[in-house]
C-alpha cells in the first residue's frame, strides 16, 4: 500500500485525559521502504489519530530508531511543521531490515484545577502562580510511542521489550498482520504484566467524526495479555494508559501512556 496520511482520522481522547495530549510517531507515506530511502517520520501530541493538534516544546520530545534490539546512534532531530502541527524527521534506511520508530514524550508534572482549567508544573509552583484557583490533582505524566517499519516474518527482535515505563509488546510478528487476524499483545508495566487493564484499538478513517471512537476495547487478561481482531486494511494503533498513586513527592497520580502503531496491508 503506498498513500499518505491526510487530514481526517480516528479519534482515540478519553475525556479523563482531556488537558494531556497523545504523542505518537507514524510514517509519512506508508509503504515497504527499500535500502538507501529515507523515511519522513511525523510526531503528533494531539487527540486525533493522523491530525495534529499541538506544538509542545520540541525538547520534551525525543525520537529515535531500534534496529536488532539495539537504538541506532542518537535521537533524530525534529523540525516543527507550524501549519500541520506536529514535528517532523528524517531517517535513511541502509537496508531492508526490520526497525522500530520510538517516539517518546519525556516525563513532566501539571495540575488539574477544581474548575477544570489546568497548568503545567509541580504542585507548589502552579499554586503560587495561580493565587486564586484551587488544585484538585496534581498529576505527574510521561508518554511512549513506537511503529514497527518495514516488518519481516523472519524477525526475531519485535517483542523485545524497549524498558518503558508502559509497553505493549506483539506476542505476533506486525508482518503476519492481515484482515481477520487475530494478533496478541502483552502489556508490561516496569516490566510486568499488567492484568485487568482497559486498552482499546483503532483504524485510521473509523469513526473519525465521532469524539473517544475506538474500533475495539478490551481488558488483558491475568498475563497482561490481550487480542484484537483486523477487520480492515490499513493504519492501526493501539492505545492503554495507566494511572495509579504518585511515586513523587506532593503529587497525587503517576499517570503513563503507551501506544503501537503498525500497518495492516
Amino acid at each position: 500500500m503506498n498513500r499518505l496520511f491526510l487530514l481526517g482520522a480516528a479519534v482515540f481522547s478519553l475525556a479523563a485525559h482531556l488537558p494531556a495530549h497523545e504523542f505518537f510517531v507514524m510514517p509519512q507515506e506508508v509503504k515497504a521502504y527499500r535500502a538507501g530511502d529515507t523515511v519522513q517520520i511525523n510526531a503528533l501530541s494531539t487527540h486525533y489519530f493522523t491530525v495534529g493538534e499541538e506544538l509542545e516544546p520540541v525538547e520534551v520530545n525525543e525520537v529515535y530508531v531500534v534496529k536488532n534490539g539495539t537504538k541506532v546512534g542518537n535521537n533524530l532531530l525534529l523540525k516543527a511543521n507550524p501549519d500541520k502541527l506536529w514535528y517532523e524527521t528524517t531517517y535513511r534506511l541502509t537496508d531492508t531490515s526490520p526497525v522500530i520508530v520510538v517516539g517518546n514524550r519525556k516525563g513532566d508534572f501539571y495540575c488539574l484545577f477544581t474548575n477544570g482549567d489546568y497548568a503545567d508544573g509541580k504542585r507548589a509552583d502552579v499554586a503560587a502562580a495561580n493565587p486564586g484557583k484551587t488544585i484538585g490533582t496534581a498529576r505527574y505524566f510521561a508518554k511512549y510511542s513506537k511503529y514497527y517499519l518495514n516488518p519481516d516474518t523472519k524477525d526475531t527482535t519485535f517483542d523485545k521489550p524497549l524498558g518503558h515505563t508502559l509497553e505493549i509488546i506483539p506476542i505476533d510478528n506486525p508482518a503476519n498482520y492481515k484482515k481477520g487476524f487475530k494478533p496478541r499483545f502483552k502489556v508490561l508495566f516496569n516490566g510486568q504484566p499488567l492484568a485487568n487493564a482497559d486498552i482499546a484499538a483503532t483504524y485510521d478513517y473509523y469513526n473519525y467524526k465521532t469524539a473517544n471512537a475506538y474500533a475495539q476495547t478490551q481488558k488483558t487478561d491475568a498475563k497482561g495479555e490481550v487480542r484484537f481482531t483486523i477487520t480492515d486494511p490499513g493504519v492501526w494503533l493501539v492505545r492503554i494508559s495507566d494511572t495509579r498513586k504518585s511515586q513523587y513527592p506532593d503529587t497525587d497520580e503517576d499517570n503513563n501512556s503507551a501506544i503501537v502503531v503498525f500497518t495492516v496491508r
